[in-house]
């Protein structure tokens, strides 16, 4: 049976859960319990997608939900000659949300460790059975709104796919490049960006005009030039923070981020005057081995700010 671009969504959005579960489930007690109610909600989820593909009805009503799901499903599959759902699966997923919700029993870190395991295969088979769709291959940044940072994050999947890791880090950079644009953005009263970098520092030049051109001596210059040193790097230091808490991320996470990704900016190019993307490593002809774990770090770091500045 065919899937619409809305079923597809709606998977996606599955997968979305099952990352945030992921996320959640590394967090210690008790907050690592909240990976229970996530998973339960991507379950039920996907299970009443599974319904209305297969059987083509709307959802069902009353209490065991999950249960009476997994039970039309499997009807449905065993006519076909296809693997059913385990139902084992379902009712310690319905006990463990349970505990949680009803009784306020936290979960140990082995049972959420277990139960995403569970999840995460779940999802992957079934999605291929009922929907001839690869799990692994649904792509978030369908869920981005912003067409420039969508297409960037598509050109890095593909580059990715192709194991052209430098070539996925460019893209990487392109769309950070665009969120960070729209995302430390602070019109103020006149119209500037009170967010914008700061002017450099520079003590020598100062006393020079102030002292009327008067050259200082060796010490003084020594000083002034280490004072601007320290200022400047404050400054940095407060430009780096304050673009931080505008794009709301995680801070270890961004000065990873940033000691990783190539420097990726925009620049007038001359004679035309359009605006273009500049990669100092493509100008140098630079080839830097990039693992496949660093590339996968920056893209979903990349994805978890885009995805919190949705337009």
């Amino acid at each position: 049976m065919k899937i619409n671009t809305d079923k597809i969504e709606r998977l996606v959005f599955v997968k979305f859960l099952l990352t945030q579960a992921e996320i959640s489930k590394k967090l210690d007690r008790p907050l690592s319990s909240t990976t229970i109610l996530t998973l339960h909600d991507a379950v039920e989820c996907f299970l009443q997608l599974s319904f209305e593909q297969l059987t083509g009805k709307a959802k069902l009503k009353g209490s065991q939900i999950l249960d009476n799901y997994c039970d039309r499903i499997n009807e449905v599959l065993q006519v076909a000659k296809k693997p059913t759902i385990n139902k084992a699966f379902i009712k310690r997923l319905n006990e463990l949300r349970n505990q949680l919700k009803h009784a306020t029993i936290f979960i140990d870190q082995k049972n959420i460790q277990n139960l995403f395991s569970e999840s995460e295969l779940f999802l992957t088979d079934y999605t291929q059975i009922i929907f001839n769709l690869n799990f692994i291959e649904l792509s978030l940044t369908s869920l981005i709104s912003n067409s420039q940072i969508q297409n960037h994050l598509l050109d890095a999947e593909l580059e990715i796919k192709n194991k052209n890791y430098q070539f996925a880090m460019y893209s990487i950079g392109k769309a950070f490049y665009e969120i960070e644009d729209l995302g430390t953005t602070v019109t103020g009263k006149y119209g500037e960006n009170m967010l914008s970098k700061h002017h450099i520092v520079d003590y020598l030049i100062k006393y020079q005009a102030q002292m009327g051109g008067k050259e200082p001596d060796r010490v003084l210059q020594e000083n002034l030039k280490e004072i601007a040193e320290d200022v400047n790097r404050i400054q940095d230091d407060l430009h780096s923070l304050k673009k931080v808490i505008s794009l709301s991320a995680d801070l270890k996470k961004y000065t990873k981020f940033r000691s990783t990704i190539p420097y990726v900016t925009k620049i007038i190019k001359g004679g035309t005057s359009e605006v273009e993307f500049w990669i100092p490593d493509i100008e140098g002809n630079s080839a830097i081995d990039y693992r496949l774990e660093q590339v996968m770090f920056c893209f979903d770091f990349v994805m978890e700010i885009a995805l919190k500045h949705n337009e």
